[in-house]
């Protein structure tokens, strides 16, 4: 979902990758929810006009309860 998404606004996980100095690898990762990265979360988010917590409530849920 997060893939269609971004490739709706012609943005790549490879671009992402390139514009935050990591791997592509680590940003499919956050993607699929199988990694946490702030920073990759952070700019995914930022293509998509929202905010982290708005793309992974589930994540953030917990922060907010400790």
């Amino acid at each position: 979902m997060i893939v269609t998404r971004l490739a709706a606004k012609g943005i790549t996980l490879s671009q992402i990758a390139r514009e935050i100095d990591r791997t592509r690898g680590l940003i499919t990762s956050v993607s699929q929810g199988h990694y946490r990265s702030r920073r990759v979360e952070e700019a995914i988010a930022a293509h998509l006009d929202c905010c982290p917590p708005d793309i992974w409530p589930d994540r953030y849920d917990d922060e907010e309860n400790t």
